[in-house]
């Protein structure tokens, strides 16, 4: 080769960040949409471990059964939940609240499930999960109302829910109580297919 052609190949590669390296892309939480941190269409499936602070974990799956329109109906495994896909969120039906909700800015907040107060408090969370590691994550904490429970659940860009963590102290014996769930699996048409 001569010099000339081996400039111009050396100034392609430095134009695409170094021949053949790609740098990883991380979504933009400003111009991720809703649907995409939990992606509600038909046949989507989820499966966590889920660890209540006995000896052994339980495994939990959540299927989207049906979508009409802007209403997806989720079996989970204490029943049927339906969501409104909107624009700027998430909304639960039965609760008249949100799971999300856009813009998605650090210390945004929203009307939560059980009269809790959901926040926005990363939008850069990272976790590893027995399903892979993820990054560039929305962490979402529901805090007060009737029980003061507090829910913390991150979620990924096309791929959902990865880990929701539950804390509540008992008034009875005023222990804590917590559970944690996550993933294990997912199939997720539109996005990432795993299943270890």
């Amino acid at each position: 080769m001569t010099i000339w052609v081996k400039a111009v190949f050396l100034a392609a590669c430095v134009a695409m960040l170094g021949c053949g390296a790609s740098k990883p892309i991380t979504p933009d939480p400003l111009v991720i949409a809703p649907v995409d941190l939990y992606p509600l269409r038909t046949g989507n499936a989820w499966s966590y471990d889920v660890n209540t602070g006995e000896p052994s974990s339980t495994l939990a799956v959540t299927r989207v059964e049906t979508v009409h329109g802007s209403i997806a109906t989720v079996r989970t495994g204490q029943g049927s939940v339906r969501y409104d896909i909107r624009e700027e969120g998430i909304y639960v039906v039965s609760d008249g609240a949100w799971l999300f909700r856009a813009p998605f800015e650090e210390g945004a907040s929203w009307p939560a499930r059980g009269g809790r107060t959901g926040r926005l408090v990363s939008t850069e969370a990272s976790i590893e999960t027995p399903a892979g590691s993820f990054s560039g994550c929305l962490e979402v904490v529901e805090t007060g109302g009737k029980l003061d429970l507090e829910v913390r659940t991150i979620y990924c860009p096309f791929v959902g829910p990865v880990a929701v963590d539950s804390t509540m102290r008992s008034n009875v014996s005023d222990r804590e109580i917590s559970v944690h769930a996550r993933l294990r699996g997912y199939d997720v048409k539109g996005g990432a297919s795993l299943t270890p």
